[in-house]
């Protein structure tokens, strides 16, 4: 019997999206290291170290530590779920703080809400919504992260992806983050890019119903996701018989990993061997070759 491993999978978003009272950058841009963090400075404090997550609908959580000592004035509640569908209590609703200015990357964004909740490894994270009116660029292979302003050009469903967002699921980032089109051993689906599961031992998540159509291989390995309800869900990894198709990347033989932890389909670890720009203005990533060219995947 293969020997089984747990993760702890803390995927937490709001119900209800937050409010952006404004939002813009100021373009002195600079590209910087991010795969361990980066650095940000909030209202002209001291440098905080914050991790990133494109799968994270708000614009930023924050340690409640960070918060009081930055004095973030407190503007609404709300209650939050996870990923595995389970409600917390009101009892549970998270403060909703607000930033003055934000720097990052030589750039400053300005007057925008995020959630006060506890962070493990990091004194924040940043999410998708910070990046909604610029470029963004992650080239993980590179581990450089940089911030421009313009927009990208039309989709050309080879280097330039559209992407869409779906504005009534139940599932925050579903409604913010980009789900994009790619194929599975020919099989067209949609995953979300979501950057917080590159970590995971799978190159993509699949449900077991979409897993049941595809070719995959004799098991790897087997599992366990806890979910931040608490909840547990078996999960296996296998072989992809065939390609990962997005855009002009392929990839030979990923490793899927089948779990019903979600219900959509998620990137995993590919990630790191991707360099893109997202372009949410116009739900559009360019799929950048630099960064596989010029330095090795992590």
């Amino acid at each position: 019997m293969p020997n089984t491993l747990r993760f702890l999978a803390k995927v937490v978003v709001l119900i209800c999206a937050l409010h952006v009272v404004s939002a813009r950058a100021q373009n002195n841009s600079t590209s910087v290291s991010f795969l361990n963090g980066v650095e940000v400075r909030i209202n002209g404090g001291r440098t905080l170290h914050f991790g990133l997550d494109t799968g994270a609908a708000p614009a930023f959580f924050i340690a409640p530590e960070r918060a009081s000592e930055l004095a973030l004035p407190v503007v609404g509640h709300r209650v939050i779920h996870t990923s595995d569908k389970r409600v917390n209590s009101a009892t549970d609703a998270a403060n909703v703080v607000r930033f003055s200015e934000l720097q990052l990357a030589g750039h400053s964004f300005f007057n925008m809400e995020g959630v006060v909740l506890p962070e493990k490894n990091y004194d924040g994270t940043l999410g998708i919504s910070l990046f909604h009116d610029v470029l963004l660029t992650l080239d993980y292979p590179c581990d450089r992260l940089s911030v421009t302003e313009g927009e990208l050009p039309a989709a050309n469903g080879s280097d330039v992806i559209a992407y869409t967002t779906d504005p009534d699921a139940s599932f925050a980032p579903l409604r913010i983050s980009p789900t994009i089109s790619l194929q599975l051993a020919g099989h067209p689906l949609s995953a979300l890019l979501d950057t917080g599961a590159r970590r995971l031992p799978a190159d993509v998540i699949v449900p077991t119903e979409i897993a049941a159509t595809l070719p995959l291989g004799t098991i790897i390995s087997e599992t366990t996701i806890s979910g931040a309800s608490g909840r547990s869900f078996p999960a296996h990894t296998a072989k992809l018989n065939g390609k990962l198709v997005l855009g002009n990347v392929a990839f030979d033989n990923p490793v899927v990993m089948v779990t019903d932890w979600l219900d959509f389909v998620d990137l995993g670890r590919i990630i790191n061997d991707l360099s893109f720009t997202i372009d949410q203005r116009n739900k559009r990533i360019r799929l950048n070759s630099s960064g596989t060219s010029e330095c090795q995947p992590r």
